[in-house]
């Protein structure tokens, strides 16, 4: 029993640190991301001007994207503290490992995520 739970706390220990590492990585790419966007030169014809345009709405579409994955981190590292990480949001069950270590922030196990079901354990609107 001491062995297994030894083990769990450990697996536990090792998404966290792994968690941390990916936060900081992606709190260091946002702030890069930010800059890209805000430093940028006047672009000197009007396809320039669109090839420009184009690649900041991306650029932007990108930053969106990362800071959601990185409330997702966050979110994640606060259930590590507060004992709830691995049980699903939807229906309380444990979420399996290799879900864990495909995405190791994720708050519902694949059968509420495939159903929609949110972390108040309500059906989302598909």
């Amino acid at each position: 029993m001491a062995t297994m739970i030894r083990s769990m706390r450990n697996a536990v220990s090792a998404f966290e640190a792994r968690l941390t590492s990916q936060r900081d990585d992606l709190a260091m790419r946002i702030y890069r991301h930010r800059m890209d966007v805000v430093s940028g030169r006047e672009p000197d014809d009007e396809t320039a001007q669109a090839v420009e345009n184009t690649s900041r709405d991306m650029l932007a579409a990108t930053l969106e994207r990362e800071r959601r994955t990185l409330r997702e981190i966050e979110t994640a590292l606060i259930r590590i503290k507060n004992g709830e990480f691995g049980i699903c949001g939807g229906c309380g069950a444990k979420i399996p490992k290799a879900r864990l270590d495909a995405l190791p922030w994720a708050r519902l196990c694949v059968h509420c995520a495939e159903q929609g079901i949110n972390s108040s354990g309500l059906r989302m609107a598909v």
